[in-house]
């Protein structure tokens, strides 16, 4: 999981996101510095931007990052990175936002603060917190620190960032969560989330029920679904065909019908 201050105070910018994007499919390596002159991403001698793009990529789930001899680095496209570089580069569709979001909320690949906030914390803040309420429920669980915050808030509502989402708003002083989307068009992508996170969390197992699966994910929590929103969601999603779910069992049974590979290059095949 990425450290608490991974982003330097730096937003992630969807241009240098692609940039890093376009870097990994060019089976480009190199150090900070190497990264930089290729990308165009600024980095100084010791401080820039690099270091937290990368990271930013790699929370996000859109790349992987090997770490060769010291100080090398080699970004390689995951499956959703190389179905994003392909078709929204930019990252300016809210269904590639909000999937990067989610990654970024995971308690495996994802960032610490981001974790705490969105999935861990949704019972503790809810869906409408003050910034106040946000800073001391970060200081509570990591002790304190300047600006436990961090860019979190601008990210969401930047346009050169990740406001198409609209994953939160403030206003004044009030913060407030939506709920991720829960319309047919985000079904392949949600069939191919499911799927991926099947594989990475009950790797061996074809079959899981819906209460073991939030409790090792808390994707629910992170989309911050209620029951009736999770039934829904899984309905929609069970009409693709990848991802079945037995209603009859209680909790429902959520099978797995194909693999997250055959369906994350379909994800965008809905949209208008």
């Amino acid at each position: 999981m990425l450290p608490l201050n991974f982003h330097k105070t730096f937003i992630p910018e969807r241009r240098l996101i692609a940039a890093i994007l376009d870097f990994a499919e060019k089976d480009g390596e190199g150090n900070f510095q190497d990264i930089s002159a290729d990308t165009g991403i600024p980095m100084g001698k010791s401080t820039g931007k690099v270091p937290a793009i990368l990271d930013y990529a790699n929370g996000m789930g859109l790349i992987s990052i090997e770490k060769k001899k010291e100080g090398i680095r080699k970004p390689i496209l995951t499956p959703f990175g190389a179905i994003v570089n392909n078709e929204d580069r930019f990252l300016s569709e809210e269904i590639t936002q909000w999937i990067a979001h989610m990654n970024l909320c995971r308690g495996d690949i994802g960032a610490r603060s981001w974790h705490e906030i969105f999935a861990k914390g949704r019972n503790i803040l809810g869906s409408s917190f003050t910034k106040q309420q946000l800073e001391s429920y970060l200081v509570n669980t990591f002790g304190k620190g300047k600006d436990r915050m961090g860019p979190m808030l601008i990210m969401y509502a930047d346009n050169a960032s990740f406001s198409k989402a609209s994953v939160l708003s403030v206003h004044n002083n009030d913060v407030v969560r939506k709920k991720a989307p829960m319309t047919d068009v985000f079904a392949l992508a949600y069939s191919a989330y499911i799927l991926s996170l099947l594989e990475t969390y009950f790797p061996g197992d074809n079959q899981i029920t819906v209460t073991e699966f939030n409790v090792k994910t808390l994707w629910f929590d992170i989309c911050l679904w209620n029951q009736t929103d999770i039934e829904n969601v899984l309905r929609i999603v069970q009409g693709k065909g990848f991802v079945s779910v037995d209603r009859q069992m209680q909790p429902w049974i959520i099978e797995k019908m194909a693999t997250s590979s055959d369906v994350w290059p379909i994800i965008y095949n809905e949209l208008a």
